[in-house]
């Protein structure tokens, strides 16, 4: 049994295939549902109209009303707890040397950038409304950055931990 928990569940997060299963499904579901509606609603709103883009339309709103209620009742706490997260999860990682909070800040980091951008175009949604064309081109924009920022992490990512697996195999 120790040799199966040591080859695949293993507390060696960058060795681990947990860990970067974990890393491409986190990924994927954030790329995938933007401001909280799944791309082929968009594509289906963007491709048949009618209904489906007043379908589109009307999930876009009621996600971003739904965001910024809950970020503008509690911004100041949300942003302190992540603040500290991050600087917590950093420091035990990189100064401390802990490898599995190196793999977290390379996990969490990445989603709080991608986080704000999606509260910042949910400000701007609310604050000066699209629809049509308009409203798909934010979307799609946006995803595309997610997708970008994703990209540069999961490659981040995967340099650090090939460089901590290959140069520290006891951490």
């Amino acid at each position: 049994m120790d040799g199966f928990y040591s080859e695949v569940i293993g507390s060696r997060s960058f060795a681990s295939v947990w860990y970067w299963i974990v890393f491409a499904l986190i990924w994927t579901r954030t790329t995938h549902w933007t401001l909280g509606v799944p791309y082929e609603d968009a594509r289906m709103g963007r491709k048949l109209g009618g209904q489906f883009q007043r379908d589109f339309e009307t999930m876009i709103e009621i996600n971003v009303r739904k965001t910024i209620n809950v970020f503008d009742s509690h911004n100041v706490f949300f942003t302190a707890v992540a603040a500290f997260m991050l600087a917590t999860v950093f420091m035990l990682g990189f100064y401390f040397k802990i490898q599995f909070m190196q793999a977290g800040f390379l996990l969490m980091f990445p989603l709080t950038i991608v986080g704000t951008l999606s509260l910042r175009l949910a400000h701007h949604l609310h604050d000066a409304p699209l629809e049509g064309v308009d409203l798909y081109r934010a979307y799609v924009i946006h995803r595309r950055i997610k997708q970008l920022i994703g990209a540069v992490a999961i490659m981040f990512s995967t340099f650090w931990g090939v460089s901590q697996t290959l140069f520290s195999p006891y951490a």
